[in-house]
């Protein structure tokens, strides 16, 4: 334990001798001051442990063959005969990183003392007149300055550790191995623990670790931390560890991880194990520059943002915990990054950890103030990476305003996919095969020419450059090369994310791209049941696909299709002159089986069966070609409340058609003049007064119980029309009632997720039409982006049928006697909702009643309603409610 100082040279006088330190013992129980055992432990003291300075790693300069015992590599500075060298791989395999020790070296040729078993890549290519560096990074992994477990330690995994909880600590030209404890957690081989802003005094530089049973350096609770130089080999688990995600701050710049492994089932400190990866980093404030991620069983770059910090720093700190934002945070850097030679992706920006530790998919949109919803957005830039050889893709983002700035791809099974909107790439370089053919172990297919492939067991796997997916996103000043078809496998520069079920963007764009030896385009058949396969286009923006400005590629679907599409056969895909929309339809009684599956027919007789994206969803959405007539049928009877959308429309319109057995309300989003739903527009006398409207609006054929809706975005990119059985409007005046209430509690909000309680009172009754100011009496902050609770009782004035009506603008919830009665979460016009049933009440029963309401812009509006017995809807009476404690 050191309280005073450790320490084996200075920064300012490395030591040039021989110091080992090893670290013994072999009971997990013992547990010195919660370190454990077997540790360094720093508690208020100074670690300086400083060998001398030698080049950490480097690179080759020519190829290195199979059965060679020579490299050339670039700087060797203070490399010396006796080293432990390692060499990592070029291929898809990690475990083609090899070790070897030099048994001679001038200037830069270095003598091995045993043949390599592999390939290693060393040589820079021009493709497309752009350079791709795929050469073997060769690390140091001796080091003058050791510490390290005993030997025996590597028979179950108990090794060493160097735990921080206090103090300083300053690593630089030291050897680890056999260290960290595994399975057990805070047992790693170097762990900065709790320290917060007191990091900025220590650093690790110049280092290896390698033969780690547990990570390689964890940053826990820690900031302003500096990791430049260190190398990380064959290693259990993720390896640059930053643990609970309110590590900010911190500097890792030209780091070389490596040989990252699986641990066994059973050994994994966090689910997240079974994908280890070399960077793993839960908050976007730290820089990340000019270090590699060289080959692992799961994931180069693993950025894995929580919703907000988990594990112990949110138990010890949860007012600190709850400020933190990591989804929404702003990015420190990420700059000059590589990875290859992963199972899993290269860089991969999505699945945050839960606070149970288990992976939740993660949107990251970053903000200026990142707790405030309102606050500006940031643009999210990956500055220069390269990604090679990985199984996956070389890079995964999801999240919103992200780019992918000047990247070079390679080698991979896929480029780039963004599960994100508003995100793009830009001035890249995507290569599908390049010269470096890889070593394909005899038992693998190989390509036609011999290369290894991406994956081996599925050799028809067609390789793609960049994947359309959701959206709005796209592929500008880009050079794809080498995508090129074979007998054995297709290729293609631009494809789709098959097997997808979501919404897609139909105006996902290319521009301004070149091609050298590429299929441009190869688009993969729509599965079965897959709306996202079904609904894939994208849009040529100026010709460099396709060839004619503003043409778009659509996918091998009937149903998107017309009269001016030109089937590509190489391509798998139409050229089509149209411009596509998306069309929602949902319900909004929340029943998922009311709206799923769901028959759009165009009035050519050309029909389409959409499955929705999910079990859960409530909406299903396709790209359609707009200003045309279609009829929608449900697979039950019509929902009751169901809302029509057609988005991404601009100075478009469509006509739907569907069975309705009765005139519904029919009102538009946004639109509220004189409490008629609309504003401009609404019911049309007849089908042909209709069809020549140039406004959204409705007809309603009675005598053949048909509804036509014609939706028209006209200068925007959405229009939604909202349709729900009409109130009773024609029933007797409700009688006077003799309840003694005096109103519900009323909470007021100043954000739209219930949160910031602002004001708390007494409400009559819940009947507000605010318009577009505050509401009175309160300390909101303003017209919009607030929210508002009601609880209650609510008491029966007769024995009767109860139907609740809430009227919004814009979300709401309601619930009552504990059934989720109305559940429109969503922005909206000034709209009713009526219970989804019918509720059988008791004269005098009182039951729980809660209406949620949130103001997201506009005009706001709440009230709370019902009918019964024959009268007119009308609000609940004061005297029927009253209010919770």
């Amino acid at each position: 334990m050191v309280h005073g100082k450790l320490g084996v040279g200075t920064e300012a006088e490395p030591f040039e001798h021989r110091a080992r330190i090893v670290l013994t013992g072999s009971d997990p129980a013992q547990n010195v001051m919660n370190m454990g055992t077997k540790f360094i432990g720093v508690m208020g003291g100074t670690l300086d442990l400083h060998g001398e300075a030698r080049k950490s790693w480097t690179k080759l300069t020519t190829t290195a063959p199979k059965g060679t015992d020579k490299l050339t590599v670039e700087d060797p500075d203070g490399w010396r005969v006796g080293d432990r060298i390692v060499v990592a791989s070029t291929d898809y395999d990690p475990l083609q990183a090899e070790e070897a020790t030099i048994k001679a070296i001038s200037g830069g040729t270095i003598t091995l003392d045993k043949t390599l078993a592999n390939a290693h890549w060393g040589t820079v290519q021009t493709v497309a007149g752009r350079p791709l560096d795929e050469r073997a990074e060769v690390a140091l992994l001796s080091r003058n300055v050791t510490v390290e477990g005993e030997q025996a330690s590597s028979a179950g995994g108990f090794g060493g550790q160097i735990m921080v909880m206090g103090g300083t600590a300053r690593i630089d030209g030291t050897e680890l191995t056999r260290m960290g404890q595994k399975n057990i957690l805070r047992r790693y081989p170097i762990h900065f623990h709790m320290l917060g802003n007191a990091g900025e005094n220590s650093y690790v530089r110049g280092s290896s670790l390698h033969k780690t049973f547990n990570r390689c350096v964890t940053i826990h609770g820690t900031n302003k931390l500096n990791l430049t130089g260190n190398v990380c080999h064959d290693h259990l688990g993720h390896g640059f560890f930053m643990e609970d995600g309110a590590e900010v701050d911190n500097v890792l710049d030209g780091n070389l991880g490596m040989t990252s492994r699986r641990p066994a089932v059973g050994e994994r400190l966090l689910p997240s194990d079974e994908s280890p990866a070399t960077f793993w980093v839960t908050n976007p404030d730290n820089v990340l520059r000019n270090n590699v991620a060289a080959g692992g069983f799961g994931i180069g770059f693993w950025l894995a943002f929580p919703e907000h910090p988990t594990g112990l720093f949110a138990k010890d700190r949860p007012a600190e915990t709850a400020a933190i934002w990591p989804r929404r945070t702003p990015l420190g850097a990420f700059s000059g990054n590589a990875a290859h030679s992963y199972e899993g992706d290269g860089l991969h920006v999505d699945r945050g950890p839960r606070p149970n530790g288990t992976i939740e998919t993660a949107h990251h949109s970053a903000r200026e103030n990142p707790a405030d919803t309102k606050s500006p957005t940031v643009v999210t830039s990956f500055e220069d990476f390269t990604g090679y050889k990985n199984r996956g893709r070389a890079v995964w983002l999801r999240g919103s305003n992200h780019v992918l700035s000047d990247p070079t791809l390679a080698d991979n099974a896929i480029g780039a996919t963004f599960a994100s909107d508003e995100s793009f790439l830009e001035d890249g370089l995507v290569v599908g095969e390049s010269a470096n053919k890889g070593t394909p172990r005899s038992w693998e297919t190989k390509g036609l020419d011999g290369r290894s492939l991406p994956r081996f067991w599925d050799a028809d796997f067609p390789i793609r450059g960049f994947e359309y997916y959701d959206g709005r996103v796209g592929a500008e000043r880009t050079a794809f090369a080498n995508f090129s078809p074979n007998t054995q496998r297709r290729a293609g520069a631009l494809g789709f994310n098959l097997s997808n079920h979501f919404n897609l963007h139909p105006k996902n764009f290319a521009t301004a791209l070149s091609f050298v030896d590429a299929n441009r385009v190869y688009l993969l058949d729509p599965e079965a049941n897959m709306d996202g396969d079904r609904s894939s286009v994208f849009l040529d923006t100026d010709g460099s696909v396709t060839g004619t400005a503003g043409r778009t590629v659509a996918a091998n679907n009937p149903f998107l299709l017309d009269g001016s599409c030109a089937r590509r056969d190489e391509w798998n895909a139409h050229v089509c002159a149209t411009e596509y929309a998306t069309l929602d339809v949902g319900t909004l009684d929340g029943d998922p089986a009311a709206i799923k599956p769901l028959k759009l027919t165009r009035e050519d007789g050309v029909s389409q069966t959409l499955m929705g994206c999910c079990d859960d969803s409530t909406t299903a959405h396709s790209s359609i070609l707009p200003n045309a007539a279609y009829d929608v049928a449900f697979n039950g009877a019509t929902p009751k409340k169901a809302r029509f959308v057609l988005a991404r429309g601009s100075g478009r319109f469509v006509r739907l058609g569907l069975d309705y057995p009765v005139e519904p309300k029919v009102t538009k989003y946004g639109c509220d003049v004189a409490g008629t739903g609309w504003c401009g527009g609404g019911k049309a006398a007849s089908l042909a007064e209709l069809d020549a409207r140039t406004v959204s609006g409705y007809y309603y054929d009675a005598a053949a119980k048909k509804l036509h809706l014609k939706i028209v975005a006209g200068g925007t990119d959405y229009e939604e029309l909202q349709v729900a059985p009409s109130p009773i409007v024609g029933g007797a005046a409700p009688p006077e009632t003799a309840g003694t209430g005096t109103g519900l509690k009323g909470e007021y909000f100043d954000n739209t997720d219930l949160t910031a309680l602002k004001t708390t009172r007494t409400d009559g009754t819940v009947a507000f039409d605010w318009g577009y100011g505050i509401p009175p009496g309160t300390a909101l902050t303003g017209a919009d982006t607030f929210s508002a609770r009601w609880t209650g009782e609510i008491e029966a004035p007769e024995t009767a049928d109860y139907n609740f009506v809430t009227t919004s603008d814009d979300g709401v919830r309601l619930w009552v006697c504990g059934r989720l009665v109305v559940d429109d979460w969503t922005d909206h016009a000034a709209t009713d909702r009526r219970s989804s049933a019918p509720i059988p009440l008791t004269a005098g029963q009182r039951c729980e009643v809660r209406m949620e309401y949130y103001e997201n812009g506009g005009g706001a509006v709440a009230k709370l309603q019902w009918d019964y017995a024959g009268y007119r809807t009308h609000p609940v009476p004061r005297k029927q409610l009253y209010a919770a404690p």
